[in-house]
């Protein structure tokens, strides 16, 4: 007999996984993905060259850096981009720094936007070109759509692709 009430009051296994499941759900899956398979899997869509025209450019989108920064951006129509990156100081310390950040964008035929950005330089003075910063290669990447919130990545394929966060700001 004592089998008895040990299983009628023991949680059935389906209970168990349906309440797990409902608590996966209710969590905002977006600021959990890290990969692009992660991020296809909670219902992501690539974005068009189209849809990025309308939807990112002449809007700031705010988003953090693979190094633990912050960036504010714009992507203007004429093909420029603008904008302020943080990031910590010295090592060791905590403040917080700004750098300007501009360069250029443009759509390549497989639809991937390319940027190339100069970070903490001044624009050219009297012809003589960017003054200090440093300028980061061209690189090209696919970006996705998913809840209001973007995200770009090297590949549209490789699910172990790590995806980096946009949003824009309100």
């Amino acid at each position: 007999m004592p089998k008895l009430i040990s299983r009628e009051k023991a949680v059935p296994l389906s209970t168990k996984l349906l309440s797990a499941l409902a608590l996966l759900l209710w969590m905002p899956l977006a600021m959990a993905q890290n990969n692009l398979g992660e991020l296809l899997d909670a219902g992501a869509t690539r974005l068009s060259p189209e849809a990025f025209k309308e939807e990112v450019l002449q809007r700031v989108i705010v988003g953090p850096t693979a190094t633990g920064g912050r960036l504010e951006l714009i992507y203007t129509t004429n093909g420029m981009i603008q904008g302020t990156g943080s990031y910590t100081g010295v090592i060791g310390t905590s403040s917080l720094s700004l750098a300007p950040i501009n360069g250029e964008w443009t759509i390549a035929d497989n639809g991937t936007i390319c940027t190339s950005m100069r970070i903490g330089s001044s624009p050219s003075v009297g012809g003589v070109g960017n003054i200090g910063g440093v300028s980061l290669p061209t690189r090209c990447q696919f970006w996705f759509k998913y809840s209001e919130q973007y995200f770009f990545s090297d590949s549209d394929t490789d699910r172990g692709a790590r995806v980096f966060r946009r949003t824009l700001k309100q």
